[in-house]
């Protein structure tokens, strides 16, 4: 099988309209919501190219005319696009993204997207590394990057009102976070010892001259074959070779024990 389709992406939805008799501790009916919340636009980047894309209301200029809060095109065509991953990429995407996006699949009677293994970057970093926050652009600036773009006072109220130069502004925030996610899951995955995929499951397997498999990285944004080995490790039931890769650092052991102890009872 060839490398994993791995999708980066993120959604960028919009407020709510509701009537409401004051600012501050308001318990507001449902029967006061004007226009739900529903989607401006979707970017995404499947790792390993370059290029980052953008699903706008816009790109449906008919129905954008009719109904500037009818997210159908987005919601469609980001479905099309997941359809085709292996797993997919987004913070706090479990909690948010991903809930969103299958509200408004059966919102607009679009069939569900089959269960994907999901590297949320959020929950890996509040499992492995102890940050002072785990918002996405404290963590891309805090190891080095420049961080989410910036955007103006009252850009979503423009974006809800149909601005569409707003929309376009939106769509460039948009793909500045997946420039943000790329940066910290690629940074992250080396650290992360127990990822929720298995890369050998998907990188072909390879024979040396001796007839062995020759190992390779289990990271799966990597599954480089430059690996080297690096000492054991050693457990209570048995010894691993330890292997690490000179490409992103990496460390894994061999699946197999070279030798084991007493059995612990």
């Amino acid at each position: 099988m060839d490398k994993p389709k791995i999708l980066i992406w993120d959604i960028e939805t919009s407020h709510l309209l509701v009537y409401t008799f004051g600012l501050f501790k308001q318990n507001i009916p449902i029967e006061h919501i004007e226009v739900d919340r529903h989607l401006f636009c979707a970017s995404y980047r499947w790792y390993g190219e370059k290029k980052t894309h953008t699903i706008s209301i816009l790109d449906d200029p008919k129905r954008f005319k009719k109904d500037h809060h009818d997210d159908y095109y987005v919601v469609k065509e980001l479905r099309k696009v997941l359809m085709k991953a292996h797993a997919h990429v987004a913070h706090y995407g479990d909690g948010f993204d991903m809930p969103i996006l299958n509200e408004r699949l059966i919102y607009h009677n679009l069939k569900p997207i089959p269960k994907l293994i999901s590297l949320d970057t959020c929950k890996l970093a509040k499992r492995h590394f102890n940050l002072v926050s785990y918002k996405l652009d404290y963590i891309a600036r805090h190891w080095g990057h420049k961080g989410k773009l910036d955007n103006p006072r009252g850009l979503w109220v423009k974006c809800f009102n149909g601005d569409e130069k707003a929309l376009k502004q939106m769509g460039r925030y948009n793909r500045g976070d997946i420039d943000a996610l790329f940066f910290v899951l690629k940074k992250m995955v080396p650290f992360v010892n127990h990822m929720p995929m298995n890369a050998g499951l998907f990188y072909e397997r390879l024979l040396d001259e001796h007839g062995l498999e020759r190992p390779r990285c289990v990271n799966p944004l990597c599954g480089s074959l430059n690996v080297i080995k690096r000492n054991w490790q050693y457990t209570r039931i048995g010894k691993y070779q330890r292997y690490s890769c000179k490409d992103c650092g990496k460390w894994f052991n061999e699946r197999t024990a070279q030798s084991k102890g007493i059995p612990v009872k």
